[in-house]
């Protein structure tokens, strides 16, 4: 698992509060809507947000060098969350299973947001929410509209 906490933007660490909201990248449209509810959650509870962005290195590749830049996606994440009224803490993961990823990058008995369109039929955002809900995180589903 390697992680990364880019340069610029909004990588500088806030003051640590005792709570954080984990706000998953899924989809920009989806991730917006999830950053907007975590920062008025985050504001209204002294919370610091974090932004995640779970990648998937491909066998072939070794996981110190991963088919996408770093800092380009940092950028783009960090262009997301420009807009909101307090600061996130941006940390991407790269491994090689997005669920073994995603509970490796998560404290005990985590917040995590995830945005995501509402569908009748399972979907993978509703499958990883399952998987944390089982290893004793809450997750807050955000409806992108």
């Amino acid at each position: 698992m390697i992680q990364t906490e880019p340069r610029f933007g909004y990588s500088a660490r806030p003051a640590q509060s005792a709570l954080e909201i984990t706000v998953l990248f899924t989809k920009v449209r989806a991730t917006l809507t999830a950053l907007r509810c975590a920062a008025s959650l985050a504001r209204d509870l002294g919370a610091t947000v974090r932004i995640l962005n779970v990648r998937v290195v491909p066998y072939p590749l070794p996981l110190d060098r991963p088919p996408t830049d770093r800092d380009v996606l940092a950028t783009n994440i960090s262009k997301l969350a420009d807009g909101q009224s307090m600061p996130a803490r941006i940390e991407i993961w790269f491994g090689r299973d997005v669920v073994d990823s995603l509970l490796q990058s998560l404290s005990p008995s985590s917040i995590v947001l995830v945005g995501a369109k509402t569908r009748w039929w399972p979907t993978k955002e509703r499958r990883w929410a399952k998987q944390m809900t089982g290893h004793g995180h809450q997750v807050i589903f955000v409806s992108e509209r």
